[in-house]
């Protein structure tokens, strides 16, 4: 990639060496700030920092090189709706800038930086209307070079479609703490198509299920006794439930029965089947979309949406090097 310069809110030019050139402000701020960095009339005279950039995208049809432009615009129509607000699509082409950026800092994939597949990096599509590319390029130009950092790197920009309420900590998803990424209220998610589920399965499927992972379980008898003390995480998710004497995990039963969310309530119908209902979509860590569009209809600016999902980091601009 073209040598580039990350610009904080502050402080002098540090030489971090490689590919990178920071400014820092002696560490992260305590609040990050929420207006947008200032750019003098020298930086302005320097090109579009994502047409500047480009990225080897592993695709199904093999490795493509792409501007980092274009693939934000891709990405933004396979990972949030061209009809949400402005500010939350741009509040995505941040995320999603700083998310393959890290990406490709990290050399994840031998021979590309980042890959079209959601599950590994970000979603990316081809197919849309003019009006679509027309939304979601306006979305990046407007938000060119800018990304989000925490103390002097870029941060894990992790997202996902809607969090029930509250977003979870990283901690109780992956098992290690990060500062910017701790659990935070989302309100005004309940429109989301895929807020809420309940899904039913018979007795013997749970119980096969379960045990196939946790032989020791004792699923005997009525499913009403299967069910003992539960513990929840900071974000409303399940931490760790006793089922059939045993301890699980939410993570564990989400990844077990293809669930949603680790935000899981369990009843027992009268039939004697298990009814699991679940709330959000996704690992919640981090930028809820759904949550991003509730703020920016309620008047938040893309920098005021950021900052309170990655609390502590801080919108940054990045710069081509003269």
């Amino acid at each position: 990639m073209k040598r580039l310069c990350i610009i904080v809110l502050c402080a002098a030019l540090l030489c971090a060496g490689g590919a990178w050139l920071y400014l820092t402000c002696g560490g992260a701020p305590e609040k990050a700030p929420t207006q947008m960095p200032t750019v003098d009339a020298a930086e302005e005279q320097l090109p579009p920092f994502d047409a500047a950039v480009t990225l080897r995208v592993l695709t199904q049809d093999g490795v493509k090189e792409l501007t980092l432009r274009e693939y934000l615009v891709g990405v933004l129509l396979a990972e949030m709706p061209a009809s949400f607000p402005e500010e939350a699509l741009k509040a995505q082409a941040i995320a999603s800038r700083t998310f393959a950026l890290r990406q490709a800092e990290a050399k994840k994939h031998e021979d590309a930086d980042i890959c079209t597949d959601p599950a590994c990096c970000q979603g990316y599509l081809t197919d849309a209307s003019e009006e679509e590319l027309a939304r979601l390029t306006e979305a990046v130009e407007a938000t060119d070079g800018l990304v989000m950092t925490y103390e002097k790197g870029l941060i894990d920009a992790t997202f996902f479609s809607c969090s029930g309420g509250r977003t979870e900590d990283a901690a109780a998803v992956w098992g290690g703490d990060i500062p910017y990424l701790h659990s935070v209220e989302s309100p005004g998610e309940e429109e989301a198509p895929r807020y809420t589920e309940t899904v039913t399965v018979s007795a013997e499927t749970f119980s096969e299920t379960l045990r196939g992972a946790y032989p020791e379980a004792n699923l005997s008898g009525s499913p009403n006794g299967w069910f003992g003390a539960c513990s929840y995480t900071d974000g409303g998710g399940i931490d760790t439930i006793f089922i059939g004497g045993t301890g699980v995990s939410g993570t564990k039963l989400r990844s077990l029965f293809s669930l949603r969310s680790t935000i899981i309530a369990f009843a027992v119908t009268e039939a004697g089947e298990i009814e699991i209902t679940t709330y959000g979509f996704g690992h919640r860590v981090g930028l809820s979309q759904y949550g991003a569009k509730a703020m920016a209809e309620a008047g938040a600016s893309f920098d005021e949406i950021l900052t309170h999902y990655y609390d502590g980091a801080a919108v940054t601009r990045l710069l081509t090097e003269a």
